[in-house]
């Protein structure tokens, strides 16, 4: 009871008063973004967040082994119940002399059975009916699917130095291919500025690259189109509508200001065809020379923070994360003929974040950081292989993948690293670096980290150890990349922060292409493309 009644309490402490929402911390936050430069109040502000996430963590932790303690106390209560009226000579030598009425008797063990179950069924509502109550990794449950398809890579290919076909690169995991970035540029000055163009359309999806042409979608209002640029002199080669089909919807989605529109999600690239998906749900595919292939309506999405899930390409097959407070799945289309070949439903609630594509026991696997499961589909058939119970809340952060294992976070909740496959586990969790829209990138040494807070942090990658940490004046949309052993870490104000990719903290350059940006770079033979908030920029050493 004592248990019972401090759990609760703190159950309504942390519902009334979240630490993370403390008019304290709130005030400070309003103090520094009147005066952002100010190196010492930036610093006040990140030790007073380290503070309330500490006392966060800490109240969760105190009530999860609290709901332990409940159901171990109900098992002791059950057992020494049994021992006061066990029939056993020995054990009632033990005790104080019961007069040996048969019916009183009969009538005390009926009124036992009945006590001692009402303590143990409260004791386990106490403990898994309220737990849900609070925004928790929990438990880890998993789900494994024996079945295996054809041999393919064990391990995940290299990248090409050539393209770049989706978000954050080939498989979607942050990593580049190729060496002789530059690291060194000036947008207000020309410095290293090999050209920049203005983007017909607004939007923030990032540029994707096949061979010498990059790919890129605008929209305005209900116009909707995907560009195709020489990579080489930055002319429009081509615009394709997002919704000149039989079907397209017509309709803008009811979202929150800050969803950033309808051109939000990148589009995906192969040898045969580029495709591009809207934030209405409109999807097409194009030939590289503009020939419009095919186009679908999925359902307009619902939902709160708009639809922004980027697309990943496996062989010849589309896949599409869509998430929708009516449709939940992962769907797979064939490139050239948009076929549906399959769908999969999954459970929990719509997130933000994109898939990405990992290698685990000879099968390609789609790896989607839901809320609240990680869940890995096999990429040829779209079957269930594994499912873990992640992180939940406003999940907008994609995952990382190595070798060894998939990240994922959400913001001011935890960052989970997760050995994948059948009977998938948390290998590590921590909560001190939390990114929210940034999504970190993974190497087999060192996982990479940008926030909303303005931190960079390196953590080793098979463990919860931060190797090295630092923190910028400007917060982190654009999700980190490494190439040619740097780590590229793009800030909102459009200024690039080069790090060495090693285990020390060594800053080589700081640059800016003079205007304000949220979408991720891409890299291509030695240049660096970035999309602004007005243009796009090819950035070159050459």
């Amino acid at each position: 009871m004592v248990i019972a009644f401090t759990m609760i309490m703190s159950l309504i402490q942390l519902k009334t008063s979240d630490p993370l929402e403390s008019p304290a911390l709130t005030a400070v936050k309003d103090m520094f973004d009147k005066d952002p430069d100010n190196a010492d109040k930036a610093e006040y502000v990140r030790s007073l967040d380290l503070i309330a996430r500490k006392a966060y963590f800490t109240a969760r932790w105190q009530l999860e082994t609290g709901s332990y303690l409940l159901v171990a106390g109900a098992v002791l209560f059950v057992f020494f119940q049994w021992l006061v009226t066990s029939g056993d000579k020995t054990i009632r030598g033990k005790l104080p002399p019961k007069p040996e009425l048969a019916d009183e008797k009969k009538r005390n063990q009926k009124y036992l059975v009945i006590s001692a179950s009402a303590v143990f069924l409260l004791a386990i509502i106490s403990s898994f009916v309220l737990r849900p109550l609070l925004p928790a990794p929990g438990e880890v449950t998993s789900r494994a699917e024996k079945a295996k398809t054809g041999k393919v890579a064990d391990k995940i290919p290299l990248p090409g130095d050539v393209n770049f076909p989706s978000f954050r690169g080939e498989g979607s995991r942050g990593i580049a291919g190729g060496e002789g970035y530059p690291t060194e540029w000036d947008g207000n000055s020309g410095k290293n500025i090999k050209w920049k163009v203005p983007v017909p359309k607004f939007g923030k999806s990032s540029p994707i690259i096949w061979g010498d042409k990059i790919f890129l979608t605008g929209a305005e209002g209900n116009m909707l189109e995907i560009y195709c640029f020489d990579k080489n002199t930055g002319n429009i080669l081509w615009t394709g509508s997002g919704s000149d089909f039989p079907g397209a919807a017509e309709q803008t989605p009811e979202t929150e200001a800050e969803a950033g529109g309808m051109a939000v999600c990148t589009p995906a690239v192969n040898k045969d065809a580029v495709c591009a998906i809207f934030s209405n749900g409109n999807l097409v595919s194009y030939t590289h020379d503009g020939k419009l292939l095919w186009g679908t309506n999925l359902g307009v999405p619902e939902h709160t923070y708009g639809y922004s899930s980027s697309l990943i390409i496996y062989e010849d097959i589309l896949i599409v994360q869509y998430d929708s407070d009516k449709r939940l799945s992962v769907i797979g289309f064939d490139v050239k003929t948009g076929k549906q070949l399959w769908e999969t439903s999954r459970r929990g609630r719509p997130v933000n974040s994109s898939p990405a594509l990992g290698y685990f026991n000879g099968i390609p696997q789609v790896v989607i950081n839901g809320s609240p499961e990680v869940t890995a589909f096999n990429a040829t058939n779209g079957k269930e292989l594994w499912s873990i119970q992640g992180v939940v809340n406003d999940v907008a952060v994609s995952p990382a993948i190595n070798n060894q294992f998939v990240y994922v976070s959400s913001n001011y909740e935890a960052l989970l690293a997760i050995k994948p496959g059948p009977g998938p586990s948390i290998a590590w969790s921590d909560n001190t670096y939390t990114p929210d829209v940034s999504s970190p990138a993974a190497t087999d040494e060192f996982l990479f980290v940008s926030d909303g807070t303005g931190a960079i942090v390196c953590y080793k990658a098979d463990s919860k150890e931060i190797l090295w940490e630092n923190y910028f004046n400007s917060s982190f949309y654009a999700s980190p990349i490494v190439a040619g052993g740097m780590v590229y870490f793009l800030d909102r104000d459009g200024v690039m922060h080069v790090v060495k990719a090693s285990a020390t903290y060594e800053l080589v350059s700081e640059s800016s292409i003079g205007e304000d940006t949220d979408s991720t770079p891409a890299f291509s033979e030695k240049k660096i493309y970035i999309r602004g908030e007005k243009n796009l920029y090819c950035i070159s050493a050459d």
